[in-house]
């Protein structure tokens, strides 16, 4: 290591050792902030390292055994490079893996923020140089596509001015007389669109209320023992802390707002802040977060000192760090440090999961813990009383008593700000708004726009409790059809009636502008590996009900003419669909919405996810009762644990292993077993060389469950969810936290991210290298290390391309070889049982790690380039066929039990130039149905065309609500990353016939 380093290191002690200006961030309300960091310039170097301790700041040869984290340059003049980035650059070198991290993340990113008090011109600068760059790569486009098809029918915007006429064919609609509702347009809601305005012109805002009302408490009652020296029951630790933050924070009604209550306090968009999750992961972007080039956020002064206050409390109580310290850092987190194999979703939260919105409806937060002291009695009456079980029962009471406390709250401030408004309409709502917060969620909601209320409130003190990712809203229709109806069955006049249904879609409006008011925390690193995802609020309409039947009705249509009129990312809208039960004019309104929005709500067919929930002998009217949570993912609504989302994992780092004989070529890591040289022929059939993948598989899957096992016991220790297990079924009755497993249903989901690679790269092997024995095995390993360059290899990568059949080409060998590795990958899954008891289950969809995994993956057989995106979800790649049926046709015919985690199926569809608006719907109808007969699972769509979303790329301004699917979940085309934007524009574009 040269001079440069340690004379830094030296500038950083001289200048914290003797400024006052900066002396006094190294300490907080706890006192000094003590920590070590060692820099080593390559792993044989001996390294310096930095040691801060009692306010004094040193620099020392060599790296201390102890250190808290230590930073090792893949090549000696990164280190340089990095201790003069701005953090979000320091973070992509570690997810590059040009420098690996080892140990707690939270005081890297403290010194990060120390460099950028040190240097505060730092940030800015870098941030400054890196949006030039990406200026410069902006797509060079002609004049805007969207205002020279703006006189034609298939321009983005204009689709929004048109909607066909409906009919009642649905035997749930009972009060619309045109179920479409095409006479109402945003125009018609200036309250709606006030708040859209809002939503995209204001930026989103840190918002420090949670993390410092809850550091106070435990600061003061403990968070281990309690404040006489006591071991804590976690959930009744985590109750009281509960009960002291609902209670305390600001009940806020936002301006012209028909629903009482906020995520946080800062409107219209705040982020939420977790410390014992990740949150610390923006300590070192505090003085750049507001700069940075994608999704940036505005943080005042007060709070930038709130949270370096508040981290420090949390440094070593997160997740990550519990498993560190009792687990003995283990290998399975290592590997998952490196960003390339696997993501563990426990190291930021559990959320996934649908809660039981329809009993909180019936029986009011009084109702459930009567029951809850019910239970309390009778265990009081044994002979030898269940202490644990008591105080988890009583943990959840507690939880209740603290939404019923905001409640209260909520009305006390509508009632003030009722008396002092002079406008006579709003002094109305504000009143009734009062009423209702009196009434729910402490007892039954009996009108809709109780009952609306009523989860809302509950939806935010949920997220007070457990991160905002995931969380599900479930049947929205099926919950608020009763109210509906009973609320029109009360008006006798026509005119009240429809007058009635205009303020019922304002009510859903509002709550779908509600959900937009928090964003997940999201550090700079997230942009690339979650890039545009908002807090995935999953909503589920129609299908069938629990016995059967046709489950669409009138709520169905309203809430899909919200989502038309808004076309908003989150909530995100999930649509079932039985092709034996549901109508036509129902199928036909699913796909105008998805014409109209571009991109949403996501499709899925009853028939398909249910064929995959079998396996896991769910009666049948619990498995008709699903909900798709956070992405796509099917939970039994109310009564299932299922945490969709616990791994996200990289099935082409298996391959890649299997490729160099178990090292990893970008970690350059000997991780996984040694199966065989590629390069020196030793493997003499292609199910060898599959056996040698299988073995990657098997290993990388198993270190990502055992890290999963290791933070679900972490979660069920640090953060239990009593109030959520008080919504979810089974876990009142079993007196277990959901976390212990308490759901009636409990469940581990994955997403496997690469199968359409990894599919063609295999059957690459299968048919040139063993069967038509037209290059060596050791050739094909030379070419992927050489990225197909020069002229032979180009030769062969057309060949690959054009010749190899590949999934999606309809070709039943290539087929064949898919359902294999989807029921491989099923199988090793099934063969592990999760922390709470149950089994996992499997899924192919990929939010955005596609791109983020295909960055850093290098070529493949299949003919992807090194770093390009693998194909989202399981989407076949563009070159597989030029028929969309033939993707269509493949995907449906993959094997359901093999993916009871479900799919997503992108389609990017391109309308005609002038084509009928009712011949395009039609059509996307048609193949829709087509592709659910054939028992198609999931289909989503992007109605966009490459040369509209290029000029998005190089007139962002233009293009601030084009919505996009990416996989699973939508996004704002502009918040995109460019890897993201390029992948959308290079998918397979399929026209819809005129």
């Amino acid at each position: 290591m040269n001079y440069i380093i340690p004379g830094l290191l030296f500038l950083f002690a001289v200048n914290f050792n003797y400024r006052p200006t900066l002396r006094k961030y190294l300490s907080n309300s706890d006192g000094w902030i003590n920590f070590s960091i060692g820099f080593q310039g390559s792993p044989e170097d001996k390294g310096w390292a930095l040691r801060i301790f009692n306010g004094e700041v040193k620099v020392i040869r060599s790296i201390p055994q102890d250190v808290d984290v230590k930073l090792i340059s893949v090549q000696g003049k990164l280190l340089q490079e990095m201790i003069t980035s701005a953090p979000h650059e320091l973070l992509n070198l570690i997810l590059q893996n040009k420098i690996i991290i080892d140990g707690n993340i939270s005081y890297l990113q403290l010194f990060n923020y120390y460099t950028s008090l040190l240097m505060p011109n730092l940030p800015q600068n870098k941030m400054q140089k890196l949006q030039r760059r990406n200026d410069n790569n902006h797509c060079e486009t002609k004049e805007s596509v969207l205002y020279r098809n703006s006189d034609t029918d298939t321009s983005i915007y204009n689709r929004r001015k048109e909607t066909l006429k409906g009919s009642r064919e649905d035997p749930g609609v009972k009060w619309l007389e045109d179920p479409y509702l095409g006479e109402y347009t945003i125009d018609h809601f200036p309250r709606l669109q006030k708040k859209l305005d809002r939503h995209f012109n204001e930026k989103p805002q840190i918002c420090t209320e949670r993390p410092k009302l809850l550091t106070d408490w435990f600061r003061k009652e403990g968070l281990e023992y309690d404040r006489e020296g006591h071991p804590w029951t976690p959930e009744f630790r985590q109750a009281e802390a509960f009960y002291y933050l609902m209670s305390h924070r600001q009940p806020i009604i936002d301006e012209e707002d028909l629903l009482a209550g906020t995520s946080t306090s800062k409107l219209p968009t705040g982020v939420i802040i977790y410390p014992d999750a990740q949150a610390t992961m923006i300590w070192g972007e505090l003085n750049s977060i507001e700069d940075r080039p994608l999704n940036p956020y505005s943080i005042s002064t007060e709070d930038k000192a709130i949270l370096h206050d508040v981290f420090p409390f949390w440094a070593e109580h997160n997740f990550r760090e519990w498993v560190r310290n009792n687990a003995d850092k283990p290998l399975c987190q290592l590997i998952e440090e490196r960003w390339v194999c696997y993501f563990v979703w426990k190291s930021v939260g559990i959320s996934h999961t649908v809660p039981d919105f329809a009993k909180v409806l019936q029986e009011g937060t009084t109702g459930i813990i009567s029951e809850i002291n019910n239970k309390i009695t009778e265990l009081e009456t044994l002979e030898s009383p269940l202490e644990k079980q008591t105080k988890v029962l009583k943990s959840m009471k507690r939880c209740l008593e603290g939404v019923n406390a905001y409640a209260k709250n909520l009305s006390s401030q509508a009632r003030a700000m009722s008396s002092t408004e002079t406008d006579p309409h709003r002094k109305k709502e504000l009143q009734r708004i009062a009423q209702i917060c009196e009434k729910v969620p402490a007892y039954p909601a009996e009108t809709l726009d109780e009952a609306i209320n009523c989860i809302w409130i509950i939806w935010v003190t949920l997220h007070m409790e457990n991160t905002n990712t995931g969380l599900s809203l479930g049947r929205l229709d099926q919950l608020l059809q009763p109210f509906f109806e009973a609320d029109m069955a009360n008006l006798n006049e026509t005119y009240q009636r429809k007058e009635y249904i205009r303020y019922a879609l304002e009510l859903i409006g509002c709550l779908f502008m509600r959900c937009t008011d928090h964003l997940p925390l999201v550090p700079d690193i997230g942009n690339y590996l979650f890039g545009g995802s908002s807090s995935d609020q999953a909503i589920t309409l129609g299908g069938v009900t629990p016995s059967g039947e046709d489950a669409v009705n009138d709520m169905t249509y309203l809430i899909l003419k919200a989502t038309e009129m808004l076309t908003i990312r989150d909530p995100n809208v999930n649509a079932r669909f039985n092709p034996e039960v549901n109508t036509h004019n129902y199928l036909r309104r699913l796909c105008e919405v998805n014409y109209t929005t571009a991109a949403t709500p996501s499709l899925h067919n009853d028939n398909a996810v249910l064929a995959s929930l079998e396996q896991h002998r769910y009666p049948l009217e619990h498995a008709r009762d699903w909900s798709a949570t956070g992405c796509v993912e099917a939970t039994i609504s109310g009564r299932h644990m299922g945490h969709t989302g616990s791994i996200l994992f990289n099935l082409v780092a298996a391959l890649e292993m299997a490729l160099n004989n178990g090292t990893h070529p970008l970690m350059n890591w000997e991780i996984g077993p040694r199966t065989g040289r590629v390069d020196l022929d030793v493997f003499q059939t292609f199910d060898e060389f599959f056996n040698a993948f299988v073995a990657q598989l098997e290993y990388l899957i198993a270190k990502a469950v055992e890290l999963n096992y290791y933070l679900a016991e972490a979660h069920s220790l640090y953060r239990p969810t009593p109030l959520l297990s008080s919504l979810i079924e089974g876990s009142l009755q079993n007196m277990q936290d959901v976390t212990n497993g308490g759901a009636l249903y409990n469940t581990s989901g994955t997403a496997n991210i690469g199968l359409a690679d990894v599919t063609d790269s295999l059957m690459v092997i299968k048919k040139l290298v063993f069967e038509e024995q037209k290059i060596s095995f050791a050739w094909l390993k030379d070419a992927l290390e050489n990225n197909f360059s020069g002229s032979e290899n180009a030769y062969w990568h057309t060949y690959i391309q054009n010749k190899v059949p590949l999934f999606g080409s309809g070709n039943q060998e290539v087929l064949e070889l898919a359902n294999r590795i989807t029921g491989l990958i099923h199988d090793i899954y099934a063969s592990h049982q999760n922390y709470r008891g149950g089994p996992y289950t499997t899924g192919f969809w990929s939010m955005s790690q596609h791109v983020a995994y295909g960055n850093l993956s290098g070529a493949l057989p299949s003919g992807r380039k090194a770093g390009k995106a693998f194909t989202p979800g399981l989407t076949p790649q563009p070159v597989a066929s030029e028929d969309y049926l033939n993707n269509i046709r493949d995907v449906a015919s993959l094997e359901p039990s093999h993916m009871d985690n479900n799919i997503a199926f992108n389609v990017k569809l391109v309308p005609p130039a002038n084509g009928s608006r009712e011949k395009i719907i039609e059509m996307m109808a048609g193949y829709v149905y087509g592709y659910f007969k054939n028992n198609g699972m999931q289909m989503q769509f992007n109605v966009v065309n490459a040369d509209t979303l290029r000029d998005a790329m190089a007139n962002p301004e233009n293009y601030k609500n084009l919505l996009v699917r990416i996989s699973g979940y939508n996004a704002y085309f502009v918040t995109l990353n460019q890897e993201m934007q390029k992948e959308l524009i290079e998918r397979a574009e399929y026209k819809i016939a005129d």
